[in-house]
């Protein structure tokens, strides 16, 4: 079997990048005593410089801060929808002959009330986080 400098490429950035297994470095390192080119190449690809990269440590806090703001605004985006649901919730009507009727308002009075906090709760919350994500400039 031949093996092509297309294939030997390929390979040689895995030998490069130190993933190569035993068997093919093994094959490109006799790939470049036989192929001055290959060879020549596999020399100066071995003295480029990679510039530094950043810590790792930073670039998993910002990955971390990343995630956090997400969460943080799916958290307030969840509030403002339980604030909408709980305010509207007693709300709800139906028509009959009768013309309009409330499903839960003026029948149920403790349930309104029980609703109707959760919904301040909710509003409250939802407004903490909002003015905490616009001071934040997000």
């Amino acid at each position: 079997m031949t093996i092509n400098d297309a294939v030997m490429n390929d390979l040689l950035t895995l030998y490069l990048a130190g993933e190569a297994s035993p068997e093919t470095r093994a094959l490109v390192e006799a790939h470049a005593r036989t192929n001055a080119a290959f060879a020549a190449r596999l020399q100066a690809a071995g003295t480029v410089q990679v510039p530094d990269l950043p810590p790792a440590t930073a670039r998993d806090q910002e990955l971390r801060a990343l995630n956090e703001t997400r969460q943080f605004i799916l958290l307030r985006t969840i509030f403002f929808a339980g604030a909408i649901l709980f305010t509207l919730l007693p709300l709800v009507f139906k028509f009959d002959g009768d013309g309009v009727q409330f499903l839960i308002l003026g029948r149920e009075p403790g349930l309104v009330n029980a609703f109707w906090s959760v919904a301040v709760a909710s509003w409250v919350a939802f407004a903490i986080m909002h003015h905490r994500v616009r001071s934040a400039g997000l």
